[in-house]
């Protein structure tokens, strides 16, 4: 096997196992929620010739190396609906923009409903008075 046809067998192996059960793996059922693995994985590979004559030359092999390592669970509690039913939890140590993600996640879905609130309160109030639309502003 030449060097070339072994780059392209060890290729065609990695492409087997690069798939996304390998990233996000088969969910487990646990009643009232499900727990999904997430991972990350790293590989190389590597491949060699032969020289000399025919019958008479030297050759040389190749090989690859791969690894899975699990880096969050992914919780979905089917009875809560909505962002606040997702959770993540991280397997390695905090970063600071994992962190900040993390405060982001916990504090989006208040502002949203403060948000969605203060639209229906000035949808009420709006019902009540007669509310007048800005006009829109023209392109010139």
């Amino acid at each position: 096997m030449s060097g070339d046809e072994m780059i392209r067998a060890t290729a065609g192996e990695l492409r087997n196992f690069i798939n996304a059960k390998a990233i996000i793996g088969d969910p487990l059922d646990l009643g009232d929620k499900v727990v999904f693995s997430i991972a990350s994985f790293g590989f190389g590979f590597g491949a060699g010739s032969g020289s000399g004559k025919q019958g008479e030359g030297e050759g040389g092999g190749g090989g690859a190396g791969g690894g899975v390592h699990p880096v969050a669970l992914l919780v979905v509690h089917k009875d809560v609906r909505g962002p606040e039913g997702v959770q993540i939890y991280s397997l390695q140590k905090k970063g600071q923009l994992s962190e900040v993600i993390e405060t982001i996640g916990e504090s989006l879905p208040a502002t949203v409903e403060r948000i969605a609130g203060k639209v229906i309160e000035m949808k009420k109030t709006c019902a009540e008075e007669e509310c007048v639309e800005a006009p829109e502003e023209s392109g010139e």
